[in-house]
């Protein structure tokens, strides 16, 4: 007679990992871990910012309008190599003169849809608003004050940043705010 391998003993609270309650939530929290990170890596997730533009078509026409203004002001002076604040007043109103004409100008543009309408509207109030923020700065330079630019806020949100959000994307680097002041 053969010997035969002999089962060992089970203790009466010994079970495997998927008979006991514990390890299976264990498990399936590991695979709920492992499917959540398929989907989000997966890009299936993914969606487009908020100020995302359907009119693909109005935001390659704001680029290119956008751009001499862009080259304009970039080609002025910076502000350090002014030599007194009144210098630098000066160069700021073109520079305010320049991105003024560029407002103007985008305002003749229009999205072809409501949505987009009401995103770029916003984002032009917002633009008038950094202008005159810029005017009222260069009104203190031409005083002769060596001053400080400072952004107009409401409860600290600094509006400028959701004006370049929206220029950078919909890929249009030249209606982005100026680094100038």
């Amino acid at each position: 007679m053969k010997n035969r391998p002999t089962r060992p003993e089970r203790t009466p609270g010994h079970r495997p990992w998927y008979r006991r309650p514990g390890g299976i939530l264990a498990a399936v929290a590991v695979l709920a871990s492992f499917i959540l990170w398929i989907y989000a890596l997966s890009g299936v997730a993914r969606k487009d910012p908020p100020d995302t533009l359907a009119d693909k078509v109005y935001a390659a026409e704001a680029e290119r309008r956008c751009a001499p203004y862009r080259q304009t002001v970039d080609g002025l002076p910076p502000a350090p190599a002014a030599t007194s604040p009144e210098d630098r007043a000066t160069v700021l109103g073109q520079a305010n003169a320049t991105l003024a004409a560029m407002v103007v100008d985008l305002r003749t543009l229009g999205p072809d849809n409501d949505a987009d309408r009401v995103i770029v509207d916003a984002w032009l109030r917002d633009w008038d608003r950094y202008l005159q923020d810029r005017r009222s700065y260069q009104q203190v330079l031409a005083t002769g004050t060596d001053a400080k630019f400072v952004l107009t806020s409401d409860d600290g949100f600094i509006y400028t940043k959701s004006m370049d959000n929206l220029a950078t994307v919909n890929d249009m680097p030249s209606c982005s705010t100026p680094g100038d002041v």
